[in-house]
């Protein structure tokens, strides 16, 4: 039994040709709803951009590349500061909304640096804080993204690749060297508690006060939402903060001042 769920899990998976199918038929059939339910000229160009990333660059929900959009757009017109970074890229579809995001509300003539971290090697095994279903399903080599695909991605968007900084390798090694100074955007899509828990650590502070961080498996994977309520707590940050998207997605923006909630307002995701 276990080794038949493990075959399904792997067919599923997005490396492997059933789960990409897959990935994509729900992708069209969300953006044919959205399209029949909230006809408009944005939604109509958010369509166009998503058929760019799908199947082939991205595997994250319709209802979290929208959010990682809006939050770029209202980023922008908020005259925000700082790099876009994401951690947990697989093949750059995400990443490349945002881009495009950015370059469609562009603060000035020079487009946000994004930084982009991923072990381009797949999922590290599952530690002790994730759950059960992970460990008996994973298999090494699970996610394996590609650094080719993600600048062609960056092409096909025409986003300059000079303002790309795509670092290879586990978080633990390479986030906290790298030179940051500040993050508006912060899209963790890390999946296990460990690694959650390193781009916390390490990449929270960076985050401008009223900068967003994004969580694409909070509702997902158990570990990744075990690690966010851990930091929560040791910051003394209020649970109230956290706003669910979907089934899977959350995000919150960072306060302003340490003890206060933000006056975020809620964006319309759908």
């Amino acid at each position: 039994m276990q080794l038949a769920q493990l075959k399904i899990t792997k067919l599923l998976s997005p490396d492997f040709n059933l789960g990409k199918l897959l990935v994509g038929v729900k992708g069209m059939l969300d953006l044919a709803w959205l399209l029949a339910h909230q006809p408009s000229r944005q939604n109509l160009g958010f369509a166009r951009l998503v058929v760019t990333v799908k199947p082939k660059f991205t595997m994250v929900k319709n209802h979290n590349l929208k959010l990682l959009y809006n939050l770029v757009e209202q980023a922008n017109r908020s005259q925000m500061s700082g790099d876009i970074v994401e951690c947990g890229v697989w093949n750059g579809g995400s990443a490349a909304v945002m881009g495009a995001a950015n370059m469609d509300t562009a603060l000035e003539k020079e487009p946000r640096t994004i930084w982009l971290f991923d072990s381009f090697q797949g999922l590290p095994p599952p530690g002790e804080k994730d759950g059960d279903r992970e460990k008996e399903n994973y298999f090494n080599g699970w996610n394996v993204g590609d650094v080719r695909l993600v600048n062609e991605v960056f092409q096909k968007i025409g986003y300059p690749l000079e303002r790309l900084k795509i670092v290879s390798g586990w978080f633990n090694e390479t986030i906290a060297c790298q030179p940051i100074k500040d993050i508006t955007i912060l899209h963790i899509d890390a999946d296990w508690y460990e690694s959650v828990k390193t781009v916390l650590d390490n990449l929270y502070d960076r985050v401008i006060p009223g900068g967003f961080i994004v969580l694409d498996d909070y509702g997902l994977w158990p570990g990744c939402k075990s690690a966010v309520l851990d930091f929560f707590s040791e910051h003394n940050l209020p649970e109230t903060l956290i706003r669910v998207i979907g089934k899977q997605g959350a995000y919150f923006q960072k306060p302003f001042q340490r003890t206060s909630e933000s006056a975020l307002q809620p964006l319309s995701v759908a």
